[in-house]
């Protein structure tokens, strides 16, 4: 193992032929200014990142509707595997208003139809503590 790391340092100084006059000119190129372009060009130049069509004009019109949120649920507990949504107890490959449940997690569920996903959470507990002050 010893030999080959050595003979690989050894091959690296046989075929590097750098000089370093030739180092120093390379730095010397480096630190020449470059041309640029003036700024009233630039200035006048279009915007590259600018859109010319916005997503929902190429959208088709199946498209458009998938887009539209058609239901707001609500889920309010999630315990064994199970999800407390509008009101019902729902497993995974249940369908809730025509979605799948297709993830039911620790803080959320994933429900889906056709191409729309639809992410659910649990919403924080507020504390309800009230503080009254002493004369």
């Amino acid at each position: 193992m010893k030999k080959i790391i050595i003979l690989s340092i050894l091959s690296s100084f046989l075929f590097a032929n750098i000089t370093l006059e030739e180092i120093d000119m390379m730095i010397d190129k480096i630190k020449k200014p470059r041309d640029g372009i003036l700024l009233e060009a630039l200035s006048s130049t279009p915007d590259p990142f600018k859109q010319l069509i916005t997503p929902l004009e190429v959208a088709s019109t199946a498209d458009k509707l998938l887009l539209k949120k058609d239901k707001d649920f609500s889920l309010n507990a999630i315990m064994n595997g199970k999800a407390f949504i509008d009101g019902k107890w729902h497993i995974i490959t249940d369908v809730v208003s025509d979605y799948e449940v297709m993830f039911i997690g620790k803080k959320g569920v994933v429900l889906s139809r056709e191409r729309n996903i639809i992410k659910l959470f649990l919403k924080k507990k507020k504390k309800n503590i009230i503080q009254l002050e002493e004369n």
